[in-house]
């Protein structure tokens, strides 16, 4: 039993979105103040000359579709982030000070609950600061004038593209092929497959395709679907629009 309460309360340490939601709010506590896990944190009045250096981590997969703290869906494409203390809405432009990247970002949510990082980045932000290969990431958190960024503040993430599952590059056509008709035996019927060739610089590559998905939801089955039968860990692959 120990364990099993263990593992549940390491899952809601993680979350940025849960642990906020399933916290009971303290009748003691100002309007300006919130609590999770014990530690009251303090909401800025104003991010107006707001300028920090920090650790950022990200959060993707197993939160999209959730609600953030100001009670929009959580996409891990669009360019957001969760943050303990700055008014929501906030628009943030964050450097990664390892390459030099910076995007300018939307924080709805709250988190990261973890004392030593500043800054949840979504994980389409990270990728754009080219760190989703790996945890964290040392960056600068300049807080930015919500005029001149209307369309970030009022209007939630638009759709970044269409999502696909690539199962395996082949440099031969014929062993794409023979991984196609393997993959179209398990798939619905209604969910097309196909081979695309891909030109590198060293050879061209023929890789098996399966979408566009209409859903999160239907991914995770045609995902789950393609590793029941040991057909490999399919890539997703975002063509954007």
């Amino acid at each position: 039993m120990s364990r099993i309460f263990l593992v549940v309360f390491l899952v809601l340490l993680a979350s940025c979105t849960t642990a906020l939601r399933n916290e009971p709010r303290r009748t003691d506590l100002k309007p300006n103040e919130y609590e999770v896990f014990g530690k009251v944190y303090q909401i800025m009045p104003s991010s107006l000359g707001y300028l920090e250096i920090g650790i950022a981590s990200w959060y993707g997969k197993k939160f999209h579709g959730r609600l953030t703290a100001m009670g929009e869906t959580y996409d891990m494409f669009a360019m957001t982030a969760a943050h303990k203390e700055l008014p929501l809405p906030t628009v943030v432009k964050v450097t990664n000070l390892d390459n030099g990247r910076s995007v300018v970002l939307r924080v709805n949510d709250r988190g990261p609950f973890h004392d030593d990082r500043l800054i949840d980045l979504s994980y389409g932000a990270a990728k754009k600061l080219g760190f989703e290969n790996q945890g964290t990431a040392p960056v600068v958190v300049e807080a930015l004038d919500e005029v001149n960024y209307p369309e970030i503040v009022k209007a939630p993430p638009e759709d970044p593209g269409t999502y696909y599952l690539q199962v395996g590059a082949y440099r031969s056509e014929t062993g794409a092929e023979r991984r196609l008709a393997e993959v179209v035996a398990v798939l619905p019927s209604a969910v097309p497959a196909r081979v695309l060739a891909s030109e590198t610089e060293n050879a061209l590559l023929y890789k098996v395709w399966i979408g566009p998905m209409n859903s999160l939801a239907e991914e995770e089955r045609i995902e789950a679907l393609v590793i029941e039968n040991r057909l490999g860990t399919p890539l997703r692959v975002l063509v954007e629009h």
